[in-house]
């Protein structure tokens, strides 16, 4: 029986390779990690402004702020995904059972989610570094390139490794 289920929780079964139908249990305890990683994000947002808040005037300059928001976008999304991605992975609920002859196709699912994964990661790193520097230079696109690579293959042998083949 599949459940109705929330456009977040199709998000994050998306976003941290959740596959296959849940149930109850299941979504229960995704909205358990969901709450968790909400709770921490939300004490680090309280205690990081009202850092930034205390801070001087002579302190607050365009530099610092733009530190400020670099340093809350690899809180928010690589410390959170970390999380949510560690604990689905220990509740095993991004295990895929497939049978023998859908593993073909399952492989090809993951090499698909793993090249969107990589092709999402590189632009969000390529914009962030053009928003910090604010100018074009090939070494950027390189590097982009190169983190899309790195994102593509470490997503997609992450998504094979969890494919199980059952009989």
């Amino acid at each position: 029986m599949k459940l109705n289920e929330s456009f977040l929780i199709k998000i994050m079964r998306y976003f941290f390779s959740i596959r296959g139908v849940l149930d109850e249990h299941s979504i229960r305890e995704i909205n358990k990690v969901a709450t968790n990683a909400f709770m921490y994000l939300w004490i680090y947002t309280g205690f990081a402004n009202v850092a930034l808040l205390m801070g001087s005037d002579k302190f607050l300059t365009h530099s610092t702020l733009i530190w400020f928001l670099f340093v809350n976008l690899i809180v928010a999304w690589g410390g959170v995904s970390f999380y949510v991605t560690r604990k689905v992975s220990k509740l095993k609920l991004n295990y895929h059972e497939v049978s023998v002859e859908e593993y073909p196709k399952a492989v090809h699912q993951a090499i698909i989610h793993g090249a969107w994964f990589g092709i999402i990661y590189g632009m969000f790193c390529y914009f962030l570094l053009t928003g910090v520097q604010g100018t074009f230079s090939l070494s950027r696109i390189l590097f982009t390139l190169f983190i899309i690579v790195v994102g593509w293959t470490s997503d997609t042998q992450r998504e094979i490794g969890h494919i199980v083949k059952v009989e």
